[in-house]
């Protein structure tokens, strides 16, 4: 009776340290991580890295303003085309600043609620599973966690990756504003000289120091800019929007795996299954 007395009281100490673990975890999660987490440089990092992304971004949106400025020296039918397929990069750089608007809101708003809701609920669910030894409670309580693990590494290993595989190729991109920026004097320059006795071309060609002769030469002079445009929209798109997607892809592949979350999806969907023929029978006998 002794022995059997002893291990009950033992059980019973071990739930209570447990419950009492989980309720400090609770506490230091909202008072202090809830609060504190965003001023770590783990994160504060993640933050300047997206506004230096954004004050790049949106300097290419100006230059992609000034080349368009340059492009009216053109007629029409020369500059309809390229007109067209700088309109068709705005529509790129509109995503890549949402991308980094939903970036830097997951950090700021994201992941002080993860510290002060998802990971006490967590808890929570910990504790009923502590004392109730149901495996429902220790299953909600498992996926919160990893849903609190996703959204406070997803921005900053994206940044990270994001630095490390496209600071190589951001100077092409600098490269390119630093051109397209001065469109905008040099057209000015062109409208505003009195020089009668020079020829337009004569102008553009001083202006742009480049050899241009004709419309031709001219179109091919905005053609070049605007695809040096292009490779740098593409160079965006990739460090800005498709590297944070896939790195959120696989931290959920990553916690599933960990997490072990693969039974789950699959009896899941024997359970979805079931229930599409049992409606489909259903269906069948009332026909």
């Amino acid at each position: 009776m002794n022995h059997w007395k002893f291990v009950s009281d033992e059980k019973i100490l071990k739930k209570i340290i447990l419950i009492l673990l989980l309720v400090f975890l609770s506490v230091f999660s909202i008072c202090v991580c809830g609060n504190k987490a965003t001023e770590l440089g783990f994160f504060s990092h993640s933050v300047e890295k997206l506004d230096e992304t954004k004050d790049t971004v949106m300097k290419f949106s100006g230059a992609t303003l000034a080349v368009s400025v340059g492009i009216t020296l053109l007629p029409d039918d020369y500059a309809t085309p390229l007109a067209e397929e700088l309109a068709e990069l705005s529509e790129y750089v509109i995503l890549i600043l949402g991308m980094l608007f939903l970036e830097k809101m997951i950090v700021l708003e994201g992941v002080p609620m993860v510290f002060a809701y998802v990971i006490p609920c967590a808890c929570l669910f910990y504790g009923l599973y502590v004392l109730t030894k149901k495996e429902t409670f220790k299953s909600f309580g498992t996926k919160l966690v990893a849903l609190s693990l996703a959204v406070v590494l997803v921005v900053p290993c994206g940044t990270a990756l994001s630095d490390k595989l496209g600071s190589s190729y951001m100077g092409y991109v600098q490269d390119t504003i630093s051109i397209a920026e001065t469109g905008a004097d040099q057209v000015d320059e062109i409208s505003s000289t009195g020089n009668a006795d020079a020829s337009f071309f004569d102008k553009v060609s001083n202006v742009f120091q480049t050899a241009i002769s004709g419309v031709k030469e001219l179109f091919d002079y905005f053609s070049n800019l605007v695809k040096k445009c292009i490779h740098s929209v593409a160079i965006l798109v990739v460090t800005s929007l498709v590297i944070p997607v896939i790195t959120f892809v696989f931290l959920i592949w990553l916690i599933n795996q960990l997490f072990q979350f693969n039974s789950f999806y699959s009896v899941t969907n024997k359970s979805a299954f079931a229930m599409l023929k049992k409606l489909s029978t259903s269906k069948e006998e009332t026909e």
